[in-house]
Formats: structure tokens, C-alpha cells, sequence
């Protein structure tokens, strides 16, 4: 990596007290990463737990290329953005910290890339790992999706110039982001594609629980998936995910957690004056 001048693919993972976790990453990206093809840039979100010194050793072994260190936890969506700032590569890669990547995942990705020119965004394929160790899991043909994982995600630096990067401002500290992104690629004319040729094992949602609480974590996702289609989907696309919103609200009460179901949409309704103001703003850009 000494040299690297250009790399095709700037790997931005983001880590808060994830001292556990980032070393198997990063050692998994060096080993199964073709020399030459990529950067990594991490971005620690005022970790206290021992990962800044081992960033910073890792980094001296090679094991990284850009570190940022953040006094305070910034949140997902500002936390990469500082990544792609300083990112040099023609894709981005999201990737979160309580993974590791498999054999020929990086090349598979650009594959995928080449295949489909018109793609804002590809998607790998995340395996929780207990499903990984027992080989429980298909692997599907490519297809076209409305959103992907930003646990995962490949970005094309030439679309996240276009449609601007993630929004801080509405989705923070974290969820709903990249679904926000990828609605808006969608509404500018490119397409998001799932592909399972690159899988990721997946540990677990280590920094958002630790971070939020699990009820805070239910909330937040609820609150910032439908804010996300609020800001950007038609009328029609809207209705065809009623369905879907429908089974979520009636597990939710099942599960005890109908209280929380109800904050996370009386979130919503209570600024409709700001989601009629976003999805004016974002109809505008797409001209």
C-alpha cells in the first residue's frame, strides 16, 4: 500500500468503541483485498475503549491509510461524510466495523460496478455470522432494489457528487440515511443494485445498541425509515409500501413495543411542515 497514489476504491469504516471488532476487519480487508485497488479510511467517533492506539498502530503496520479521530461521537451519517471528504478513489465503500469481508468481495463489487454503469450504488451480500458458519443462506442473481445496507454499500464518487452526500441533518445520529441517499440516486436517474457475489459477515449491531438503547435503537429506525420515504417517494410508491409498514406496525404491537411504533410515526406527523419543505427541495435537485 506504500506509494498508493490513486486508489479505485476509498473503504470508509466508521468505528466507536468497537476496539473488538476493527482489528478483524481491517486484517480481513488486508487479506483478502487486492493489492494497489484501495484506500482505507477510518473514522473513530471518540472511542474510549483502547481503539484510537490500536488504529494508530495499525495504521503504522500499513493497515490503514487515513485516520480521523473525533473528540465526540458525530453520528453515521456526518462520520462518513468526513470520510468521503478526504476520499481519493472513483467508489466509496461503507463499510461498518463489526464485520469482516471474504474472498474475492472487493473484485466482485467492480464487477458488478462494470455490469451496471447507470448504478449509484451496489449493495453486498451481509451474513450474520451464526447463518454464515452454518452455510444457511442462497445466493441470489443480481437485482435492482430501491435501497441497500449502508453497512455495505458501494458508492460511486461521480453520483455522490451529483446528488450530494449523506444527509446530517435530518437522519442523525444514524438510520434512515443511506435508504434517504439511495431514494434520492433513484429519483436522479440511477439505479441501486443488491449483489450477492460479495458477502460480508456481518457480528452484530455492536455500536448502535451500546450507543442508543435497544427502545431508542426501535424509535429511531422506525422514525427515520418513514421519514426517508416521506422525503422522497411518489404518492404511488408510497402506497405500494403500505403493505409492508402495515406488518411492521402490527409485530410491533405483538411484541410490546406499540408505544415505541406510535412515537416513531407521531415523530413524523408532528413535522409535516418539514417533510413537505424536503420533498420540495429534493424534486428541485433532481432537475
Amino acid at each position: 500500500m506504500i506509494g498508493l497514489k490513486k486508489p479505485i476504491v476509498s473503504i470508509v469504516v466508521l468505528n466507536w468503541n468497537g476496539k473488538e471488532f476493527i482489528k478483524k476487519c481491517l486484517e480481513s480487508i488486508k487479506k483478502f483485498s487486492p493489492e494497489g485497488k484501495y484506500e482505507i479510511i477510518v473514522i473513530d467517533n471518540g472511542s474510549r475503549d483502547g481503539s484510537v492506539e490500536l488504529l494508530q498502530k495499525m495504521k503504522k503496520q500499513g493497515f490503514l491509510q487515513k485516520l480521523i479521530l473525533n473528540e465526540t461521537n458525530l453520528g453515521f451519517s456526518k462520520g462518513n461524510n468526513q470520510g468521503f471528504e478526504v476520499a481519493e478513489g472513483e467508489f466509496f465503500f461503507m463499510l461498518n466495523n463489526d464485520t469482516e469481508v471474504t474472498e474475492n468481495w472487493l473484485e466482485n463489487l467492480l464487477n458488478a460496478a462494470e455490469k451496471y454503469p447507470n448504478a449509484a450504488a451496489i449493495g453486498a451480500k451481509i451474513i450474520d455470522y451464526p447463518m454464515w458458519k452454518k452455510g444457511n443462506y442462497k445466493i441470489l442473481p443480481d437485482r435492482e432494489r430501491m435501497t441497500v445496507c449502508g453497512g455495505a454499500m458501494l458508492m460511486r464518487a461521480a453520483a455522490v457528487k451529483k446528488i450530494g452526500v449523506l444527509d446530517a441533518e435530518h437522519f442523525s445520529p444514524i438510520y434512515g440515511e443511506e435508504t434517504d441517499w439511495c431514494y434520492r440516486a433513484r429519483n436522479a436517474g440511477f439505479k441501486i443494485i443488491e449483489t450477492d457475489s460479495s458477502t460480508i459477515i456481518h457480528y452484530g449491531s455492536h455500536d448502535t445498541t451500546k450507543q442508543t438503547g435497544k427502545e431508542k435503537q426501535f424509535v429511531l429506525m422506525n422514525t427515520n425509515r418513514l421519514k426517508a420515504m416521506l422525503y422522497n417517494l411518489t404518492i404511488l410508491e408510497m402506497i405500494r409500501h403500505v403493505p409492508g409498514l402495515g406488518l411492521i406496525f402490527v409485530n410491533a404491537f405483538r411484541s410490546g413495543q406499540g408505544k415505541l411504533i406510535l412515537q416513531a410515526y407521531w415523530n413524523n406527523l408532528k413535522n409535516l411542515k418539514e417533510i413537505a419543505r424536503e420533498r420540495k427541495k429534493r424534486k428541485a435537485r433532481c432537475f
